[in-house]
């Protein structure tokens, strides 16, 4: 598949416990999937495989066709994958619109100045989209954060960097009803535009509002069953040992 993410029977060891057994997974360009699965099921060591935190004992990984396997994660980064951590780090010092900056500038084509202007437009657009005022570009990225507001921040990264696919783990967590409402419309804007996301959640109500186009259930090491928003609710109402 072309324009898509694919991983196909991927095996993971960590400290060694084989956590992954031959998982296969398709996320296309312009869909967003979710990943459901218990606790240390594996759901978040897959997603730090992707970004090349974690090697893979086999198996393929693919970004538009080019192999993700034994790339560095700055380089995985620029090809566009970007991930949105569980627990985002404080990086007390830098505030946010450095680090985006100095994010989009190590993008920049040789030779092509970096529009300064229509990167502080696109920073208010896409904090008022995210519910954030201006007091945030005063912010340190994450120091002082509550767990909802670090969520927030991880968004504000994807929207501005507008990656090719975008890996969320579990970013409802720490969101209020209001809060959950400005994520799933930060979700479908980055599925306008085109890009594939993959979220990996514990809970299934948050997304009927959502409608992915697909919900994966990860068990026992691989992808036991997949569907839609029915296998969400499955889980939702039996759990997910009844739900395999």
């Amino acid at each position: 598949m072309g324009h898509a993410l694919v991983v196909k029977s991927l095996h993971l060891n960590i400290a060694g416990r084989a956590v992954l057994r031959g998982l296969s997974l398709v996320v296309p360009r312009g869909e967003t999937h979710v990943l459901m699965g218990r606790n240390g099921s594996g759901k978040s060591s897959l997603l730090h495989m992707l970004v090349g935190q974690v090697p893979a004992a086999s198996g393929t990984a693919t970004l538009d066709g080019e192999s993700l396997l034994e790339l560095p994660p700055e380089i995985i980064a620029r090809k566009g994958l970007f991930l949105a951590f569980q627990m985002p780090v404080a990086l007390p010092g830098v505030t946010i619109p450095q680090l985006l900056r100095s994010a989009l500038q190590t993008r920049q084509e040789k030779g092509k100045l970096f529009d300064h202007m229509q990167f502080h437009d696109d920073l208010e657009t896409a904090m008022g989209l995210m519910g954030m005022d201006s007091s945030w570009a005063t912010r340190h990225v994450n120091d002082g954060f509550s767990g909802g507001e670090r969520k927030r921040c991880e968004m504000l990264q994807a929207l501005m960097l507008r990656p090719k696919y975008v890996l969320l783990d579990e970013i409802d967590s720490g969101l209020d009803v209001d809060a959950m409402g400005v994520m799933v419309d930060a979700i479908r804007l980055l599925q306008q535009r085109g890009a594939g996301v993959l979220v990996v959640t514990h809970h299934s109500r948050w997304l009927e509002a959502l409608n992915p186009d697909g919900v994966h259930l990860l068990a026992d090491g691989i992808i036991h069953r997949s569907g839609g928003m029915e296998l969400a609710r499955a889980i939702e109402a039996e759990g997910f040992q009844a739900a395999q």
